[in-house]
């Protein structure tokens, strides 16, 4: 039987990282790692899970972010969204236009190719 000096896995569906830059209305967006810090996940981009803000209050560059990287919450749409939609997880909701709030399983449910520019 092999000895196991720890554990090397985190159940916590949350990790914390800094902002990179100022980030307004941070609450409940789609956040992406740059350069080892947080920034808005940009259409195209891998994106890292939903921030974690309890208030509508604007994150400065260097805050620490809770953000959500598995199970069940929710983001604010950045535009049409329909149920099933989105390779960071599955919206279990749709959304007709931006600003709406959606429900979203994040799944890390695939890849797609940073595009250049």
């Amino acid at each position: 039987m092999a000895d196991y000096f720890g554990s090397s896995i985190n159940s916590s569906p949350v990790v914390v990282f800094p902002a990179g830059v100022e980030i307004k209305d941070a609450r409940a967006v789609a956040l992406s790692l740059k350069d080892g810090a947080l920034v808005k996940a940009e259409a195209g981009k891998i994106v890292l899970g939903i921030s974690i803000v309890e208030t509508d209050t604007d994150v400065k560059a260097g805050d620490d972010i809770t953000v959500q990287v598995k199970d069940i919450g929710e983001w604010v749409a950045g535009g049409a969204v329909q149920a099933g939609d989105f390779i960071a997880g599955i919206a279990l909701s749709s959304a007709d236009k931006a600003g709406t709030w959606v429900t979203v399983q994040v799944t890390k449910s695939g890849y797609k190719a940073a595009t250049a520019g």
